[in-house]
């Protein structure tokens, strides 16, 4: 009698474990960077960036964390541990997609995607259109209408302090066109924002542009189309600081197996400053065993005389 209850719990565990969806993803980058800057010795440079996903799915409730260790930059102290950059909890509750803890927003030529705690989500389709009200500990809350006319998608959040945040996307003509507009309404003169990019392809060749403004004295960040750019908008390196304005041209194509991207394009860290000049070769090799290798070169002409080369080579991969 004690062997067959004995079987029937450890039968009814493995029931339990079967039900749950469990994975575990992730991806690793290393990185030799080396900066040559104009009447300074050359800088080598070795990072990293480690992480991994955990995922469980039961019904449609659904947990993830994502843990990384990484160093950057200049960085020579030893990282001892994985920090949590990404833990919630996302469920559905009467038809609504709810997700409560801690994510990055998205990176976009305007922003870099920062990582808040305390978040909470909430959206429900009817009809085509997305509503979606967002929360956080402490933030703005906000509510987001979105949906597709006519082919064009188009995207409108309105924040609690009345400041607004609207993308309009889609293709005409073979062009893909977005435009994104961000109205602060506090301060109007010097925080409002706007973006424009364009893409389309000719015979195997992308075709970009991209353009980028801050009214008055206001400045914003990148971590897209331009690179990384700021983050809190206080950092004073050569490679590393927000702008006023942005814009350039690019051009993308395969090529003996890689594709090469060749960017062309001009930052003004204030609206009464002088351009800075940037040239950027970017050359991307899938390998074997799903890995990527990736040879960045990037040219800064800088309108003060602190001229910058980098140049990145990263090998990663993703499980």
């Amino acid at each position: 009698m004690k062997k067959q209850l004995l079987i029937a719990a450890v039968a009814a565990t493995m029931a339990t474990v079967s039900i749950a969806d469990v994975s575990i993803t992730g991806g690793a980058k290393i990185n030799f960077t080396n900066t040559d800057t104009t009447n300074d010795d050359s800088v080598n440079q070795f990072n990293h960036d480690i992480d991994f996903t955990l995922a469980g799915k039961n019904g449609d409730t659904s947990v993830s964390v994502t843990v990384a260790n990484e160093t950057t930059g200049a960085t020579t102290t030893t990282d001892t541990k994985f920090d949590v950059e990404n833990a919630f909890v996302a469920s559905k509750v009467m038809g609504a997609n709810v997700k409560v803890g801690q994510w990055a927003g998205a990176d976009s030529n305007m922003a870099n995607g920062t990582r808040s705690a305390g978040k909470f989500s909430a959206d429900y389709t009817l009809e085509g259109v997305k509503v979606q009200f967002e929360d956080q500990s402490t933030g703005s809350k906000s509510i987001t209408l979105s949906g597709s006319v006519a082919g064009v998608a188009v995207s409108h959040e309105m924040f609690q302090n009345d400041d607004t945040d609207t993308t309009v996307s889609g293709s005409f003509g073979g062009v893909n066109a977005k435009y994104r507009s961000i109205q602060d309404d506090s301060d109007s003169t010097n925080g409002d924002k706007r973006s424009f990019a364009l893409s389309t392809e000719v015979n195997g060749i992308t075709l970009s542009y991209n353009d980028v403004d801050v009214k008055g004295t206001g400045q914003t960040s990148s971590d897209d189309w331009f690179g990384t750019f700021g983050g809190t908008c206080t950092t004073t390196s050569e490679l590393a600081t927000c702008f006023n304005e942005a814009s350039g041209f690019g051009v993308s194509t395969a090529l003996a197996g890689n594709t090469v991207t060749l960017k062309s394009y001009d930052i003004k860290e204030i609206s009464t400053a002088t351009d800075d000049s940037y040239t950027k070769v970017v050359v991307n090799r899938p390998l074997a065993g799903g890995a990527t290798f990736e040879m960045t070169y990037t040219d800064k002409d800088d309108a003060a005389g602190t001229d910058v080369e980098t140049l990145d080579l990263e090998l990663a991969v993703k499980f």
